[in-house]
Parts: C-alpha cells; structure tokens; sequence
C-alpha cells in the first residue's frame, strides 16, 4: 500500500497539468498541441516555484515509464497496414527517401554540432516521421533523457507551425497542384496535425492527399522503431552517450539483448495495429482508443518539463536548433522536387 501511495502527489500533479494544458490548447490552433503546452508549464514551475523531488518525483516517473509505454500500445489501434496501399509505390519511395534524408543529414550535420547519439536520432524521428510520437515512442526504447526529449519536440513543434504559415504561400507562388502540394507536405512536415493544418489551408483536395501520405509514414514508425532500437543497442557508446555507462562491458561496448531492440510494448504496439488492420476492433472501443491513448501520452509528458532545469538546457546551446532548421530545410527542398517530378 505504501508503495501505491508513493506514486499519489506525482500523478495528481500531472493530471493537473494535463488538463489545465488541454483547457489552454482548446483556445489555441491545433497544431501547437497541448503537449508542448504542458512540457512549457512544467519548465515554468520546475524552474520558478519549484517541488519537493524526493515527494513528487516517484510519481511523475511513473508516468513517463509506465503510463507512456501503455499510452504507445494504445496507438496500435489507430493504425493499419492498409494506409500503405492508399499512397502507391511513388508515394510510398517518396517516403522513404525523404526519412533516409532526414537521419543521414541529422547524423552528418549532428556530428559536426557536436550532438549527442540520443539527440540526433530523436531529432531525426522527429522530423522524419511523426513529430511527437516519433519522439516519445523511441525515447524509452533509447532511455532519452527529459531534455533530449524536450529540445527534440521544442524543435519538430516550431519548425512544423513554421511550415504552416510558409508552405501555403510558397505553394501559391509555385502554381503548385494539389496533388504535388498535399505530397510535399505530407512527406516534409512532421506533426500530423501540422500536415492536416498545411494541407487543407492550401486546398481540400491536398489536405486529403497530405493526410494519406501522412498516416502511411506514420505507419512506418514500426520498422523504424526497430531499425534505430538494432543500431542503439548493438553500436559501441562512448561515455558520452551513454550518461551513466549502463550495460557496458570492459571494453565500453554495450551489451546486446533482444529485449533492448524489441521492448514488450513496442510487441503490443504491434499487435494492435495487426488486430485493427484485421478489423477486429469494435468500432465503439475504436473511438475511445484514440482519445485515451492522447491523454496518457498528454499525462505522461506532462512530467518532462517538471524534470527540465533551464540552466542546464541554456547548456545545449543552439546547434541542435541550428541542426533541425538545415534538415527540415532539406527535407522540404527535397521533397518538393520530387513531388513535382513524381506527380507531375
């Protein structure tokens, strides 16, 4: 029982900040998103009023370890493989050359800024596929630390609604057509709210192309879980990497376990997607999938910014900002003239 009790003043804070962040969120556009909002309230108060650590801390990581990964299995049920076939091999290889662009111009550009391993493959999952969900789905599988994760949504949240006041206009400017415009964005934006909001401000006819093309590679978060899961675990981590030298051996290579790559919960995220691409959900539990596996991911990261120091942030400087502008830059130039080469 006193084990249970511990978790209390930590969960009734991020419920709190939860909820407060989502009445906030319903006065704002939807592609700012109550989740940086809440991470913004927790920095504010971490870093201006304060909290007792040793009372809340329990709790809150409760929430980012346990409530977060059943949160992740949730999304399984509001994806399926048939999203794939809607796109099309064209739209398909777009895809996937605009996510290959965007880790090996993050990891080029990240060596050269000095970036942390965990900071560019946030930042590249970030960008490269589903803005937060990328995020908070491949922080536990590489045990991302609470300002890694921060900096990583700070910066796919601004660039994304940057995205939607310019692509719009450069698109009108272009003469693009709908089908090239809704392809440019729904591969070179990351958040899907962001696309949706791009796509449909330029047309309805692209905002439904945006929105396909979005949900595919959305889908593709799974391989790519696995890929960057493979790649973490099995490459030699210097100290740097890895804050606390954890599982490494005398040779300072970590060791390798299935279980590392393949977490339990990224297992249920799986089998969630294979039960709802069989149609196996019931429609009514379907609508209540989706709005419970927000608010868990809302509530779980609720505590992130309570764990955000802002001197130490101030310590990351601005390269892994100067980093997500050169690759989103990429992503866009790129995409756009695929886009137009493929859909013309």
């Amino acid at each position: 029982m006193a084990d249970i009790r511990k978790y209390i003043p930590g969960l009734i804070l991020i419920t709190i900040i939860a909820v407060f962040s989502q009445f906030i969120a319903y006065f704002l556009p939807d592609f700012i998103g109550a989740v940086f909002i809440a991470i913004i309230i927790g920095i504010i108060l971490n870093n201006t009023i304060g909290f007792n650590h040793q009372v809340f801390g329990p709790g809150i990581r409760f929430g980012l370890k346990r409530l977060l990964k059943i949160a992740i299995i949730l999304l399984g049920g509001t994806i399926s493989f048939q999203q794939f076939t809607e796109v099309g091999l064209p739209g398909l290889g777009l895809i996937l050359l605009i996510i290959s662009v965007a880790f090996i111009f993050t990891f080029k550009l990240g060596d050269k800024y000095n970036l942390t391993l965990k900071q560019k493959l946030l930042i590249a999952a970030g960008l490269s596929i589903c803005g937060d969900t990328a995020i908070i789905t491949i922080a536990p599988v590489i045990k991302a630390e609470d300002d890694d994760i921060f900096m990583s949504i700070c910066i796919v949240t601004f660039f994304g609604v940057l995205a939607i006041f310019i692509y719009p206009i450069i698109g009108l400017f272009l003469s693009l057509s709908d089908t090239i415009f809704g392809a440019w964005a729904g591969t070179a934006i990351s958040s899907t709210s962001q696309v949706v909001a791009t796509g449909f401000i330029f047309s309805e006819a692209a905002g439904q192309v945006a929105t396909m093309i979005k949900l595919t590679r959305n889908v593709l978060m799974i391989p790519v879980i696995v890929l960057i899961g493979y790649y973490y675990n099995t490459r030699n981590l210097d100290a740097n990497d890895d804050k606390f030298g954890e599982n490494c051996n005398k040779s300072g290579k970590k060791e390798y376990s299935l279980k590392e790559i393949f977490p339990n919960f990224i297992l249920g995220f799986l089998a969630l997607i294979i039960i709802n691409s069989l149609g196996l959900i019931p429609a009514s539990i379907g609508k209540l999938i989706s709005p419970m596996a927000r608010f868990l991911i809302l509530l779980a990261l609720s505590g992130i910014g309570l764990g955000v120091d802002w001197t130490e942030l101030k310590e990351l400087g601005g390269s892994p900002f100067i980093v997500g502008f050169l690759v989103a830059g990429s992503m866009a130039l790129i995409s756009i003239v695929i886009s137009s080469i493929l859909f013309l």
